[in-house]
């Protein structure tokens, strides 16, 4: 039974990235017994195939990259896929040191895919918006508000 989990596993990771908890929850989903469960994982993370900590950095990256979200966000995102909270933290804070980032660059950041859209608008609609979006991403309102000034400076509200 073991040999079966493994196999699966290999094949759920020759697809994409996952954390050990993740793997865990599809096991218990294929009704694997819990002792061969514990035992694949162990033998994928003696071959060194899982590495929560490596999925965490990745993921962060990758986030910040492609969708930028406000930390408590991201932490929450890393939670749910089985990352602890002092780890995401770490995660977030070595991603953004090496990529010289603070909250305000990463909403900026967030903003500029959106911008061009919100910019055609009205701008009372648009600064709306914009302050909307960047609310839903996690980021604070000071922050928020000081970049909707930013673009629409007669838009104080």
């Amino acid at each position: 039974m073991t040999a079966k989990a493994v196999r699966y596993c290999l094949y759920l990771l020759s697809r994409k990235s996952y954390t050990s908890r993740q793997l865990r929850d599809k096991l218990k989903k294929k009704e694997y017994l819990p002792a061969a469960i514990q035992e694949a994982l162990d033998k994928l993370n003696s071959w060194h195939y899982l590495d929560d900590n490596n999925y965490a950095e990745l993921y962060v990256r990758e986030r910040i990259r492609s969708k930028p979200r406000g930390r408590q966000v991201l932490i929450r995102e890393l939670q749910l896929k089985g990352i602890s909270k002092d780890l995401a933290r770490e995660k977030i804070e070595k991603v953004m040191g090496e990529e010289k980032l603070d909250d305000p660059g990463l909403a900026e950041r967030a903003l500029q895919k959106k911008l061009g859209s919100y910019l055609k608008i009205s701008a009372e609609k648009g600064s709306q918006r914009a302050r909307n979006y960047l609310l839903r991403q996690g980021f604070s309102y000071e922050i928020t508000d000081k970049l909707v000034r930013k673009y629409w400076p007669s838009k104080t509200r």
